[in-house]
């Protein structure tokens, strides 16, 4: 039996650390896109998951934090392969006028329980406090990827970090009813005459720029080089 075979009929399991279903549905496209081996599930689907307290100052530190705290449930919770790969990412807005806010606090802005229409109307509130209407700003997304048993992933790495970052420029005006959180006020290529906000882009013109997409598409290039 060649390696390919071997495969085909063993895929590498791969656990999202996160209760959104859409990021399950978006790996498992991209994966069969690539005709990559891989069995993708969501954490929920082994059980009743723990709440991971995002409490670290950075975006590296809660995907990190969320990877390595859903690989040691899942160790003593399921009888996966070790070699299951965990995959968690955290991402937010940094706005440059709000000295860098709300950062990895992005989902909870406005406080808890989340809510993009509260966030936004804060974000808006505070850059008007700051005398401007707009600033330049950037998403980010850092996804973090360990093994269940905590073996190297990679080259001797037990923790492997991609990053994708998008560039934008946030604004008090708002347009676009497609996207979520910060998306109908941020603005792409702007200021020109053809413009954008994040919340006016297809699907896939997002997934095709976004920090996310990017951080995704570089993870997929090295789960490919992996399965090898």
């Amino acid at each position: 039996m060649n390696q390919s075979q071997s495969q085909s009929q063993s895929p590498r399991h791969l656990v999202i650390a996160s209760g959104n279903r859409h990021k399950v549905i978006e790996l498992r496209a991209m994966a069969a896109a690539r005709s990559l081996s891989v069995a993708v599930s969501a954490m929920a689907d082994h059980g009743d998951a723990p709440e991971i307290v995002e409490d670290r100052d950075t975006f590296t530190g809660n995907a990190v934090l969320k990877a390595e705290g859903i690989a040691r449930w899942l160790r003593e919770m399921t009888s996966l392969p070790g070699d299951t790969l965990v995959v968690a990412d955290d991402s937010g807005i940094v706005i440059e006028a709000l000295d860098g806010a709300p950062g990895v606090y992005s989902a909870r802005y406005a406080g808890s329980p989340t809510d993009d229409d509260a966030n936004n109307a804060k974000m808006v509130q505070e850059l008007r406090a700051r005398g401007v209407s707009e600033s330049p700003a950037h998403y980010v997304c850092v996804l973090a990827v360990v093994r269940l048993d905590g073996q190297p992933v990679d080259n001797g790495e037990a923790l492997v970090l991609f990053r994708g970052r998008w560039d934008g420029t946030a604004r008090v005006e708002h347009r676009g009813t497609g996207g979520f959180g910060y998306d109908p006020y941020v603005w792409i290529d702007w200021p020109s005459p053809t413009s954008q906000t994040v919340a006016e882009l297809s699907r896939e013109e997002k997934a095709a720029r976004s920090h996310r997409g990017q951080a995704m598409r570089a993870f997929m290039d090295a789960l490919a080089s992996w399965l090898a």
